[in-house]
């Protein structure tokens, strides 16, 4: 009993205090197996009992012990077969095996061990040490599988972080590493790498000198050293890149004995820093330096150029008519489109390298093309002789971009206007070169498009004119600062009043009455012509309607419509909110498109005027005869009336050329059940001429200016007086 009371004290550390260990005993001796019993279950334990090998693994497999006591010698199998078979079970790597043997041999104890034995006794067992044995094994166990477990998370972190570790003798040239270190070179354990030397022949050879070099050097200054370099690793055909960091182990006399460092593969974290460099430099659509990658050129080539006190030239582009390939062949015929510009202008600024460089100075060339949003581009030549120089860089590229390109199966046609500034006659800083670039770029476009500009001091005040110009534009918009004035349009037959046309006046507080031909394009380029229209549009309404109620009329008002009204609104559905606003009645409304904006998108014009005439709406095509291949169209357009430009009808008295356009004109018009009018009629004989080529209306300064609501209505009841109209009919 004593004996058992000093056994039940025994504590198995690193089992579950929850459950007792199983302890799993194979003898075929039954006195073993009771004495063996008592002494285990006095301290704690639970015994499962088998007398031969073949019963040992069938309890093993029931009821999964934590230890195992196996007798060396029995029937049917021996121990030394159960254990080579328990071991090759999943769950029988690790458990600690006691063998239990009468043979004193060196012999049996060495094939225990190379069966998977854990440890032995030999016959007889002292019982009562017995339980302090199995506590001591149990206990190893636990420390050994709390190790396996701790190396297992350890290769698990170093296999998600690709960072294995690794040790270098100095003395011996000896190398062991971790189970990722091998993953990362591509080798085993059982890969004869052995030593540093064999190590460094994995890293590409442009580098493999540099590392040893560092490597040696901080073995004699016993110091710590890093390094990235590149290797080929097993089965792959890309490069990565490893970043190798060591720390020296001295003797105790102070000298480098080993080094201890760790191996990470960061070619991941490279791409990613090289994408993220992407994103932030270069422009998605083209793949071109961004504003960022530009503004970084544009400084380093300042600096360039005022230590070497030479010339730089930055080009401003942007490309004309671009929005209208966008609202045709939608975004990604755009995207497509300022992929292939891209193309050409690198192109062509490669091939005027010969240009803008000289053997002496092409040390200081630093040429860039970026796009910096948009269709606006911008050209930095690092270096010129002279302005011409740039000026020919801009021709290249001006014909280069204006060639047609094919989109989806489509030939698509667009310039370039480029504003030029110059380094340092037109600033010395960034800021200020791209300012003066993108004015003389604005003024280009304002002299035709399709050219390029250098800036100068008088154009930078007529672009600051028109800059302020536009910011009173729009307060005049949004204030309704602005007013319409009407002009009549007479019929030949018998001189009535056939209708008037809408016009926007813009009488400015300090300049005056500025002319529509200044500030319409000005709306148009700034996009205020949206919202300048559907004013226009909405105020001609009302005052149809108003002179309506009073009595006056009715007859139709004649609205202009710019092509960004037509292909940026929804310009059908404004109609509609403008006749219903005012409750005014279709038939009274006239809208008037240039036939240049129609053939833009032939197919596209068709639709939307079918929907304007299924409104009840007038429809007719102003400026006519100032377009292209109109005639071929003009049969399918669904149109009331054809308003032959003042162009044509100015020198129709004197040149034959224009009065037979404008007879051919009228005659090609009645044949196809239109109407005409004639615009810019300032004379007796132009009226007379029109007359005799039946012209249906005229319209112009030999029956009236433009005037106001109140004037007009004097003028009408003028006009209406017997006698005066006719006398205008003759």
């Amino acid at each position: 009993m004593l004996q058992r009371a000093a056994n039940s004290d025994l504590i198995v550390s690193g089992m579950d205090e929850a459950r007792r260990p199983i302890i799993l005993h194979v003898d075929d001796d039954a006195a073993s197996l009771m004495m063996a019993e008592g002494a285990l279950e006095d301290a704690g334990f639970e015994v499962v009992q088998a007398s031969d090998g073949m019963q040992a693994i069938d309890c093993f497999l029931a009821h999964d012990p934590d230890l195992i006591i196996m007798d060396a010698i029995m029937p049917k199998m021996d121990g030394f077969a159960a254990i080579a078979e328990i071991r090759g079970k999943s769950n029988g790597a690790h458990i600690p095996i006691l063998m239990i043997t009468g043979l004193d041999d060196l012999d049996s104890i060495t094939r225990a061990y190379d069966e998977g034995a854990t440890d032995f006794l030999t016959k007889p067992v002292n019982f009562y040490i017995l339980p302090h044995r199995v506590q001591y094994m149990l206990r190893s166990m636990a420390t050994a599988d709390a190790l396996r477990s701790s190396q297992a998370k350890l290769d698990n972190a170093q296999r998600i972080a690709r960072l294995g570790n690794w040790e270098w003798n100095i003395e011996n040239d000896e190398l062991s590493w971790s189970r990722e270190f091998g993953r990362i070179l591509g080798v085993s354990k059982n890969n004869n790498l052995g030593s540093w030397t064999n190590f460094l022949e994995h890293i590409e050879d442009s580098e493999k000198q540099n590392v040893q070099l560092l490597a040696d050097r901080a073995v004699s200054d016993s110091s710590a050293f890093n390094v990235e370099f590149r290797i080929a690793s097993s089965g792959e055909k890309a490069m990565r890149t490893i970043r190798l960091e060591a720390e020296p182990h001295l003797s105790e006399a102070g000298d480098c004995i080993r080094m201890l460092g760790t191996m990470q593969d960061i070619t991941e974290q490279i791409e990613a820093q090289a994408q993220i460099h992407n994103l932030a430099y270069s422009d998605l659509v083209t793949g071109l330096p961004n504003r960022a990658q530009l503004n970084d050129s544009l400084r380093f080539v300042l600096q360039t150029a005022e230590r070497n006190e030479s010339q730089f030239s930055l080009l401003f582009l942007d490309l004309d008519r671009f929005k209208k390939v966008n609202d045709t062949l939608g975004h990604d015929a755009g995207d497509e489109l300022l992929r292939q510009v891209a193309e050409r202008l690198t192109s062509a600024l490669r091939e005027s390298d010969s240009i803008v460089r000289g053997s002496d100075d092409e040390e200081y060339s630093s040429h860039t093309v970026a796009r910096l949003g948009g269709d606006e581009f911008v050209v930095l030549l690092g270096h010129i002789n002279r302005a011409d120089d740039a000026a020919r860089v801009a021709q290249r590229i001006g014909k280069s971009v204006s060639e047609i390109y094919t989109i989806d199966n489509t030939e698509v046609s667009v310039t370039t206007t480029i504003g030029i500034a110059l380094y340092p006659a037109d600033g010395l800083d960034a800021d200020t070169l791209m300012k003066h670039a993108d004015v003389a770029m604005y003024h280009a476009k304002e002299q035709g498009r399709n050219n390029y500009q250098f800036y100068s001091r008088g154009i930078h005040e007529k672009t600051l004119a028109r800059f302020s110009m536009e910011r009173e534009l729009k307060h005049a918009v949004e204030n309704n600062e602005l007013t319409l004035v009407y002009q009549p349009k007479i019929s030949m037959s018998d001189g009535s009043v056939a209708g008037v046309e809408a016009l926007v006046r813009w009488h400015h507080p300090d300049n005056g009455l500025i002319s529509p031909a200044d500030f319409i394009p000005l709306a148009e380029d700034s996009g205020l012509i949206l919202p300048l229209g559907q004013w226009v549009l909405n105020e001609a309404c009302e005052q149809m309607q108003s002179w309506i109620d009073a009595g006056i009329g009715p007859f139709p008002v004649a609205v202009n419509f710019s092509a960004e009204q037509f292909t940026g609104s929804d310009i059908v559905q404004d109609i509609i909110s403008a006749l219903g606003k005012y409750g005014l009645d279709p038939r009274w409304l006239e809208v008037e498109l240039t036939e240049s904006l129609l053939l833009q998108d032939i197919e596209a014009g068709i639709e939307v005027l079918g929907r304007m005439r299924e409104l009840g709406i007038q429809l007719s095509i102003d400026d006519f005869g100032t377009g292209f291949s109109s005639l071929s169209y003009l049969k399918r357009l669904p149109i009331d009336k054809l308003k032959i430009d003042q162009s044509f009808i100015r020198d129709l008295c004197s040149d034959v050329g224009d009065a037979a356009i404008v007879s051919a004109v009228i005659r090609l018009s009645h044949d196809l059940g239109l109407s005409v009018v004639a615009e810019g009629v300032e004379t007796q004989l132009q009226y007379d001429k029109l007359l005799g080529y039946n012209c249906n209306e005229v319209q112009g300064f030999l029956v009236s200016y433009p005037l106001p609501p109140e004037s007009f209505v004097a003028w009408l009841e003028e006009w209406q007086k017997p006698g005066l109209n006719q006398a205008a009919a003759r």
